[in-house]
């Protein structure tokens, strides 16, 4: 639904009418998508999604068996982390079942299963029964966004190649979604900003051009972005969200942590906003909150098991940072239930215990890590980067010596951290040289590792002609 449909006078007259006999207590003679479309304001524009639950919740009761309450109470359902078959029974209720929104979430429940294929087919006899709509072209492009949010653009291609309107700007939405998932960004972008010259005021819009700058690292851009999406709707979760992790890989965590936690006010349900509050606290050295954010995270993710892993591994640097060495082992170990790499995580066991100072115990965990992996470089890497974050910088600058001497020239990581040895040391021409080279190999590495070296606000292009220039 079009964002300035809620700032019409149609809408606003019929959410007085609403309000009014909500006050009242009586029942609104209103349609029942009259209904949803006031769910989906409180949801979407006021942040509430317990009004708005309960507004779909009325809406059922005097319309059983109406699709879009039904359609609506079951995607919270799923929103919240519920059991599919909790889902379903939602959908089961439902006496319209060509209605296109009750297609829409059963075929979205197919691939969350991974029955993409099954998914398609079941859309394909959905689209043949709306053959000839007025809409048509909107059904196209519904269930191409469909595949796109969830990473299959080829199908998504495949049905906006049926669509006629290519100048259609739901049309061209979608075909810059997928450009910028293909990683032709400078193509979707193109698209975006044309949409957005022709109408500024859609948040989707500013949401996907957000995006596709914080996917090739213009954070600053996909952080104002955000802001325009902000400024329509100050409960759009995703453009919420969206600039926190600009703010947060701009290493401005104060302010990435006060946008995490709005995030987390519109979407309770969802571990994310946890983890990366959790994140942004571990780096402003404030640990102890960390780790009650990091627990909620782990509660709040029980029901889907959605990022389990990764959040484990943080709970285990908080943990080991506040000295809990065994609550620390006891998370890495949880990781390995989810996937985590075997490898990886015994490097991880030995940075809890060499900064708890058990440094016989970590050499034991990284030699196994490395023994157990076939001598890999990348898990070379892993341990050097501990132990230069424990602080032991000779014995880091040996190790990233010795990796970077045998790897290939197409190898673009730990040469930053090798230049910090180099400047730690006071060895002045391997710190140029090796900065020289961490900057044009992994600007992004550089910033992380060697921001600090240099004045607040320095890009990782002018770290060598500031230091060439503060050596003389």
């Amino acid at each position: 639904m079009a964002d300035n449909y809620f700032s019409s006078k149609q809408f606003l007259s019929l959410l007085k009418e609403y309000e009014q006999c909500e006050k009242q207590g009586i029942p609104c003679i209103i349609s029942s998508d009259d209904y949803i479309d006031i769910a989906e304001y409180y949801d979407t524009h006021q942040g509430d999604t317990e009004h708005a639950e309960r507004v779909a919740d009325t809406a059922i009761k005097l319309y059983p068996g109406a699709p879009a309450p039904l359609v609506f109470k079951a995607r919270l359902c799923m929103l919240r982390g519920d059991s599919f078959d909790q889902v379903r029974q939602w959908l089961e209720q439902v006496d319209d079942t060509n209605d296109l929104d009750f297609c829409y979430l059963t075929a979205e429940i197919m691939i969350q299963e991974d029955k993409v294929d099954e998914a398609n087919l079941y859309l394909r006899e959905c689209f043949e029964k709306h053959l000839n709509d007025e809409d048509e072209e909107d059904i196209i492009c519904d269930i191409a966004s469909l595949f796109c949010d969830y990473g299959y653009e080829e199908i998504a291609m495949e049905w906006l190649q049926m669509a006629d309107d290519k100048d259609d700007s739901y049309y061209q939405e979608i075909m810059a979604r997928i450009l910028i998932a293909k990683g032709e960004y400078e193509k979707g972008e193109n698209m975006l900003n044309h949409l957005l010259d022709s109408n500024p005021f859609v948040s989707t819009y500013w949401n996907s051009l957000a995006t596709s700058q914080y996917q090739r690292n213009n954070y600053q851009d996909s952080i104002l972005s955000s802001e325009y999406s902000i400024a329509l709707n100050p409960h759009d979760d995703e453009a919420v969200l969206n600039k926190a992790n600009g703010l947060y890989q701009l290493g401005n965590f104060e302010e990435a942590a006060h946008y995490y936690q709005r995030y987390i006010k519109l979407r309770p349900e969802d571990e994310y906003g946890e983890l990366f509050l959790g994140v942004c606290l571990i780096c402003l050295n404030r640990y102890v909150e960390a780790e009650e954010h990091l627990k909620s995270a782990v509660r709040k993710a029980e029901k889907t098991k959605h990022n389990m892993a990764e959040i484990y591994q943080e709970l285990a640097f908080t943990e080991s940072r506040l000295g809990k060495v065994d609550d620390a082992l006891a998370c890495v170990d949880k990781t390995e239930d989810f996937g985590a790499d075997h490898n990886e995580m015994n490097v991880l066991r030995g940075h809890v215990m060499l900064e708890n100072h058990l440094v016989d115990e970590a050499q034991t965990y990284f030699s196994k890590a490395v023994r157990e992996s076939g001598s890999s470089p990348q898990i070379f890497l892993r341990v050097a980067v501990s132990v230069y974050d424990n602080g032991y910088v000779p014995l880091a600058h040996k190790m990233f010596r010795m990796l970077l001497n045998g790897v290939d020239d197409d190898w673009t990581e730990g040469y930053s951290y090798l230049a910090a040895c180099s400047y730690m040391e006071k060895k002045d021409d391997e710190w140029l040289s090796y900065l020289k080279t961490a900057v044009e190999k992994n600007p992004a590495e550089a910033k992380n590792v060697l921001a600090d070296f240099f004045p607040e606000g320095t890009e990782p292009q002018d770290y060598y002609s500031y230091a060439i220039e503060n050596m003389k």
